[in-house]
């Protein structure tokens, strides 16, 4: 009887595991897949940031519930006495209950400006310098006796600061998303002091980013957002120039390293240094949702080694699912720790090829199958020797308790 109770406490977790598994499996490789022969994200920005934290959330509740799962199995061989008393059916429900709020909180940081869930990596950075033209008789009389760029730009009004190059920047974003299509602004910077606008854009793919970058090359770009952009700002002066300018280095190191990136298509963790707090957040996210659950199932496994002083493969049948457990467990936590690792390395500017960032994505999006199946196929295995031997089938129906009570 206590063996049963025992067991049925590992098919509640793992009734949990398994249903994550399958919204897992489902939505995350149909989206992989669409969006990998698409090329490009397959929704808007909301729908990319409600996938990537939806994704990012189950797999890391999936980590989280196969740590308890060691857990659970740990007191199962050590203290079967205590093992009954805290792995209730109640507590157990409480406890994943807890965990997908835990791992809910852990990945909610990118929604809130640390780090950063995007279907694009990196940037492309335009430089845009306004300046005064010489010898004009544009500017005004009251101007050109005091033609600064700063008392140009920076103009005071009821005593404040007026920025004058605000509407500007609002002109020349928007002439630019009309002008190259599939080109998306990520922010802009402006100083009225230096004169200086900085666009930070992102492409689609590398045929629109070669487009606009020759355009900034040469003089059609200037062309384009003097016609349509700076002649119509408000308060600023006809006699002003503008020149754009773009570091070839950089913009190469985006074109190859971050564009081919993003080439699988999908919203995940962006780990390009865009964001300010990109290495605290990944950081964050990995020690909190791999690495410290990684380090703790190892432990509970080494200490279940010392405690019975026998490799698994001699462990006798009372000691159910351990093997599935711990060894699916660390698997799974495993299994992401080369989508970090690649996403880390292109991080500093290193072309990942598209084969090996699809195949580390897909192994990250269904981590979760190495504890499912493993636990899975012991489970029947177990069924059918329980069966060809005659004995009381008394597991055959847990899971389908365990659903009835999980339903309730």
């Amino acid at each position: 009887m206590r063996k049963g109770k025992q067991d049925k406490a590992i098919c509640q977790i793992m009734f949990y595991i398994i249903f994550t598994t399958i919204v897992c499996f489902t939505t995350n490789n149909v989206i992989l897949g669409v969006s990998a022969d698409r090329g490009a994200w397959i929704g808007g920005n909301i729908f990319c940031q409600l996938f990537a934290y939806f994704s990012n959330s189950l797999i890391s509740f999936t980590i989280l519930a196969s740590t308890l799962a060691t857990f659970e199995r740990r007191y199962a061989v050590i203290d079967p006495d205590k093992h009954l008393q805290v792995f209730t059916p109640i507590n157990n429900k409480l406890l994943l209950v807890g965990f997908y709020m835990l791992a809910v909180l852990l990945c909610a940081g990118p929604l809130y400006g640390w780090g950063e869930y995007s279907n694009f990596k990196g940037v492309m950075k335009i430089l845009i310098s306004v300046t005064l033209e010489k010898n004009t008789t544009e500017i005004s009389t009251e101007l050109r006796q005091n033609a600064t760029l700063s008392s140009i730009l920076c103009q005071q009004m009821n005593g404040t600061q007026y920025n004058t190059l605000q509407d500007l920047s609002k002109r020349l974003e928007s002439t630019i998303l009309q002008e190259w299509q599939k080109i998306y602004s990520r922010s802009v910077m402006n100083n009225c002091k230096t004169g200086q606008i900085m666009l930070l854009l992102r492409a689609e793919n590398t045929n629109i980013a070669d487009i606009l970058s020759q355009a900034v090359l040469s003089s059609r770009f200037d062309d384009v957002i003097m016609e349509r952009a700076m002649n119509d700002s408000v308060g600023l002066e006809t006699g002003l120039l503008m020149k754009s300018s773009l570091d070839r280095h950089e913009y190469q190191s985006y074109r190859d390293a971050y564009i081919s990136f993003q080439s699988i298509g999908v919203c995940t963790l962006d780990f390009s240094p865009t964001n300010d707090y990109v290495l605290s957040s990944t950081l964050y996210m990995l020690c909190t949702t791999v690495l410290a659950p990684l380090l703790l199932m190892v432990m509970n496994t080494l200490i279940i080694f010392k405690y019975i002083k026998c490799p698994y493969y001699s462990l006798n049948d009372d000691v159910t699912y351990l093997k599935s457990v711990n060894y699916g467990g660390i698997a799974t936590a495993l299994c992401c720790v080369p989508y970090y690792v690649i996403n880390f390395m292109n991080m500093h500017g290193i072309v990942i090829y598209r084969t090996l960032n699809i195949f580390c994505t897909a192994m990250f999006y269904n981590a979760s199958l190495c504890v499912t199946v493993s636990f899975l196929i012991d489970y029947i295995f177990k069924s059918f020797k329980k069966r060809s031997t005659g004995q009381p089938l008394m597991e055959t129906t847990e899971l389908q308790s365990i659903v009835e009570s999980a339903a309730e």
